[in-house]
Protein backbone atom coordinates (compact mmCIF):
# COMPACT_ATOMS: atom_id res chain seq x y z
CA UNK A 1 0.00 0.00 0.00
CA UNK A 2 1.34 3.35 -0.96
CA UNK A 3 1.45 6.05 2.01
CA UNK A 4 2.61 9.76 0.77
CA UNK A 5 5.47 11.12 2.45
CA UNK A 6 3.20 13.96 3.37
CA UNK A 7 0.85 11.97 4.87
CA UNK A 8 0.27 12.54 9.00
CA UNK A 9 1.50 9.70 11.04
CA UNK A 10 -1.11 7.45 12.99
CA UNK A 11 -1.88 9.03 16.29
CA UNK A 12 -0.08 7.38 19.07
CA UNK A 13 0.62 7.40 22.89
CA UNK A 14 3.92 7.32 24.20
CA UNK A 15 5.40 4.20 26.30
CA UNK A 16 4.48 4.17 29.53
CA UNK A 17 7.41 6.18 31.33
CA UNK A 18 9.92 3.18 33.14
CA UNK A 19 11.10 4.77 36.93
CA UNK A 20 13.07 1.87 39.29
CA UNK A 21 11.30 -1.21 39.50
CA UNK A 22 8.19 -0.31 38.52
CA UNK A 23 6.31 0.34 35.34
CA UNK A 24 3.32 3.20 35.53
CA UNK A 25 0.13 2.29 33.33
CA UNK A 26 -1.23 5.10 31.19
CA UNK A 27 -4.73 5.20 30.39
CA UNK A 28 -7.62 7.42 29.52
CA UNK A 29 -9.03 9.12 32.23
CA UNK A 30 -13.31 9.07 32.35
CA UNK A 31 -16.24 11.41 33.12
CA UNK A 32 -16.02 10.56 36.79
CA UNK A 33 -12.43 10.46 37.65
CA UNK A 34 -12.62 14.10 35.64
CA UNK A 35 -15.44 15.28 38.08
CA UNK A 36 -14.10 14.98 40.76
CA UNK A 37 -10.76 16.78 39.47
CA UNK A 38 -12.63 19.15 38.66
CA UNK A 39 -14.44 19.34 42.55
CA UNK A 40 -10.81 20.29 43.77
CA UNK A 41 -9.74 22.63 41.33
CA UNK A 42 -13.82 24.18 42.25
CA UNK A 43 -12.44 24.52 45.74
CA UNK A 44 -8.87 26.42 44.76
CA UNK A 45 -10.72 28.85 42.51
CA UNK A 46 -13.44 29.75 45.30
CA UNK A 47 -10.57 30.30 47.35
CA UNK A 48 -8.86 32.67 44.53
CA UNK A 49 -11.71 34.35 43.70
CA UNK A 50 -13.25 34.59 47.41
CA UNK A 51 -9.81 36.69 47.84
CA UNK A 52 -11.17 39.60 44.50
CA UNK A 53 -14.20 39.59 46.29
CA UNK A 54 -12.72 41.11 49.65
CA UNK A 55 -10.86 43.54 47.63
CA UNK A 56 -13.87 45.24 46.21
CA UNK A 57 -17.19 43.54 46.77
CA UNK A 58 -19.44 45.59 45.26
CA UNK A 59 -17.80 45.33 42.15
CA UNK A 60 -18.41 41.68 42.27
CA UNK A 61 -21.30 40.54 44.13
CA UNK A 62 -24.74 42.99 44.32
CA UNK A 63 -26.36 42.88 48.03
CA UNK A 64 -29.85 41.94 48.34
CA UNK A 65 -32.44 43.99 49.57
CA UNK A 66 -32.77 43.56 53.04
CA UNK A 67 -36.74 44.46 53.61
CA UNK A 68 -37.78 41.94 51.05
CA UNK A 69 -38.04 38.22 51.37
CA UNK A 70 -37.92 36.66 47.83
CA UNK A 71 -35.08 34.95 45.66
CA UNK A 72 -33.56 38.28 44.94
CA UNK A 73 -31.73 38.09 48.44
CA UNK A 74 -29.32 35.53 47.07
CA UNK A 75 -26.28 37.59 46.40
CA UNK A 76 -25.45 38.00 42.69
CA UNK A 77 -22.44 38.24 40.42
CA UNK A 78 -22.37 41.41 38.70
CA UNK A 79 -21.10 41.40 35.32
CA UNK A 80 -17.62 42.35 36.03
CA UNK A 81 -17.75 39.41 38.71
CA UNK A 82 -19.27 37.02 36.09
CA UNK A 83 -16.42 38.05 33.78
CA UNK A 84 -13.55 38.15 36.48
CA UNK A 85 -14.86 34.37 37.70
CA UNK A 86 -14.63 33.11 33.83
CA UNK A 87 -11.05 34.88 33.15
CA UNK A 88 -9.93 33.47 36.48
CA UNK A 89 -11.03 29.81 35.56
CA UNK A 90 -9.22 30.47 31.81
CA UNK A 91 -6.23 31.66 32.85
CA UNK A 92 -6.22 28.68 35.85
CA UNK A 93 -6.93 25.99 33.54
CA UNK A 94 -4.77 26.98 30.61
CA UNK A 95 -1.57 27.32 32.71
CA UNK A 96 -1.20 24.52 34.32
CA UNK A 97 -2.23 22.12 31.79
CA UNK A 98 0.28 23.95 29.51
CA UNK A 99 2.27 23.65 32.36
CA UNK A 100 5.28 20.91 32.90
CA UNK A 101 2.77 19.17 34.89
CA UNK A 102 -0.09 18.93 32.62
CA UNK A 103 -2.66 18.98 34.94
CA UNK A 104 -3.89 21.32 37.48
CA UNK A 105 -3.70 20.81 41.25
CA UNK A 106 -7.29 18.42 41.37
CA UNK A 107 -6.00 16.47 38.10
CA UNK A 108 -2.46 16.32 40.08
CA UNK A 109 -3.74 14.96 43.24
CA UNK A 110 -5.89 12.01 41.07
CA UNK A 111 -2.57 11.26 38.70
CA UNK A 112 -4.44 12.81 35.74
CA UNK A 113 -2.58 15.10 32.88
CA UNK A 114 -3.82 16.43 29.64
CA UNK A 115 -1.85 15.67 26.39
CA UNK A 116 -2.40 16.68 22.93
CA UNK A 117 -3.14 13.29 20.43
CA UNK A 118 0.15 12.60 20.18
CA UNK A 119 1.45 12.55 24.10
CA UNK A 120 3.17 15.71 24.18
CA UNK A 121 2.78 18.57 26.64
CA UNK A 122 0.25 21.27 25.13
CA UNK A 123 1.02 24.56 23.82
CA UNK A 124 -0.69 27.58 26.12
CA UNK A 125 -2.23 28.53 22.29
CA UNK A 126 -3.99 25.09 22.51
CA UNK A 127 -4.81 25.21 25.82
CA UNK A 128 -6.36 28.39 25.93
CA UNK A 129 -8.38 26.46 23.13
CA UNK A 130 -9.65 23.52 24.91
CA UNK A 131 -10.32 25.99 28.31
CA UNK A 132 -12.46 28.09 25.89
CA UNK A 133 -14.25 24.77 24.38
CA UNK A 134 -14.55 23.77 27.72
CA UNK A 135 -16.49 26.62 28.86
CA UNK A 136 -18.71 26.10 26.20
CA UNK A 137 -19.02 22.34 27.11
CA UNK A 138 -19.88 23.94 30.50
CA UNK A 139 -22.64 26.17 29.42
CA UNK A 140 -24.22 22.95 27.23
CA UNK A 141 -23.44 20.26 29.46
CA UNK A 142 -23.62 17.72 26.64
CA UNK A 143 -19.85 18.28 25.76
CA UNK A 144 -19.06 16.87 29.13
CA UNK A 145 -21.18 13.88 28.95
CA UNK A 146 -19.48 12.39 25.52
CA UNK A 147 -16.32 11.82 27.60
CA UNK A 148 -18.76 8.73 28.93
CA UNK A 149 -19.27 7.39 25.11
CA UNK A 150 -16.15 8.04 23.10
CA UNK A 151 -13.73 5.58 22.89
CA UNK A 152 -10.55 8.00 24.14
CA UNK A 153 -12.93 9.46 26.81
CA UNK A 154 -12.56 12.96 25.11
CA UNK A 155 -15.14 15.17 26.09
CA UNK A 156 -16.40 17.77 23.72
CA UNK A 157 -13.93 20.60 24.49
CA UNK A 158 -10.76 17.98 24.50
CA UNK A 159 -12.19 16.67 20.57
CA UNK A 160 -11.67 20.27 19.93
CA UNK A 161 -8.45 21.14 20.54
CA UNK A 162 -7.18 17.56 19.47
CA UNK A 163 -6.45 16.62 23.18
CA UNK A 164 -6.47 13.55 25.32
CA UNK A 165 -6.87 13.56 28.76
CA UNK A 166 -4.64 10.70 30.19
CA UNK A 167 -4.60 8.50 33.54
CA UNK A 168 -1.45 7.67 35.45
CA UNK A 169 -2.21 4.03 37.31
Amino acid sequence: MYVPETARPPETIPPAPQYVGRIVRVGYAGFWIRAVAFFFDFLILVLIFAIFITIDTPAFVASPFPTEFSLKQVPQFTGLGILVLYLLMWVYFAAFEASAWQATPGKRILKIYVTDLNGHRLTIARAALRNIARMISGILLVGYILAGFTEKKQALHDIIASCLVMRRS
